[in-house]
């Protein structure tokens, strides 16, 4: 018989369609498999702030109403408002309750001309 599982998904979380690919870890270099958001465009909050191994962007998805930061390997200039698009979003819980996303890039959403 299963027991009852607390933990959601990615895609339960951020209310996102996932799919699974294989990553390779950076501190260990062993390939393992993850669900990611392939292709998230959320709108930039305006702040943004320099941390170990990226940049860490507050953003709101206005589509789903959630607030929350997305850390990234660069930096883009941005101002409030702007439209990101994160690449291959992945994340998991953390001990306060919270959660922790990571993208393997960012850029700012090309406009409509």
């Amino acid at each position: 018989m299963a027991k009852p599982n607390w933990n959601k998904t990615l895609s339960e979380v951020l209310k996102q369609p996932t799919m699974q690919i294989v990553l390779t870890s950076k501190t260990t270099g062993k390939e393992y498999t993850a669900d990611v958001v392939r292709q998230l465009p959320v709108v930039s909050t305006g702040v943004i702030d320099e941390v170990e191994g990226g940049f860490k962007y507050s953003i709101v998805d206005t589509k789903n109403n959630l607030e929350y930061t997305i850390k990234a390997p660069q930096k883009v200039d941005i101002k409030f408002g702007v439209i990101l698009v994160f690449t291959n979003v992945r994340g998991g819980a953390t001990s306060t309750g919270n959660g922790w996303f990571s993208a393997e890039s960012v850029e700012v959403a090309k406009r409509n001309e």
